[in-house]
């Protein structure tokens, strides 16, 4: 993770750009991730002031995700911005409840992995299922979508079993 340590120390006050590749190795780095690869272009526009820094990060690519409908690996794209405002405090913290995190006095670099990671699954729908195809059908696995509606209960065709029949007959005789 050492390639997103951003080194601030010694630049101007202004703003100031890094660019970063994350690839499926990057993503193996964490434990219980509902992201299982990809490959996203990481902008990173640094304003530093005299008493914070200002990271505006921007994530454009694609994550590879398991499907809610048929469980197989499909590309997601991702197209995300957001901005970090880090203070100088007495000592680091980035898991703050207020909208900017604390960086110790005295650091001369950030560290910005977690927040790609973060951002990365900001960035995601809800619910995560193959894009359809061209034609409008399911980009899922034609063979687990069979399955599926195999299972499929149409209310409709539900076979009510004859007890309850008769137990609706005299709820209704007698109102």
């Amino acid at each position: 993770m050492s390639q997103y340590i951003v080194p601030f120390n010694g630049l101007d006050n202004k703003e100031n750009q890094f660019d970063f590749v994350v690839t499926d190795q990057f993503f193996d780095c964490f434990e219980e991730n509902t992201i299982k690869g990809g490959n996203i272009d990481v902008s990173l526009l640094l304003l530093k002031k005299s008493n914070s820094l200002h990271l505006k990060i921007h994530l454009k690519g694609f994550v590879k995700l398991i499907c809610d409908r048929c469980l197989e690996l499909y590309n997601q794209s991702i197209d995300f911005s957001d901005t970090i405002v880090a203070e100088f405090g007495e000592e680091t913290n980035f898991d703050t409840n207020s909208e900017s995190v604390i960086l110790e006095k005295g650091k001369t670099e950030i560290n910005i992995a977690q927040f790609i990671y973060e951002f990365a699954h900001f960035g995601l729908p809800l619910q995560h299922y193959h894009p359809d195809t061209e034609s409008g059908e399911p980009g899922c696995s034609l063979e687990m979508l069979e399955i599926l509606s195999k299972h499929i209960i149409d209310e409709e065709s539900e076979v009510i079993d004859p007890r309850w029949e008769k137990l609706q007959e005299i709820k209704k005789n007698t109102r």
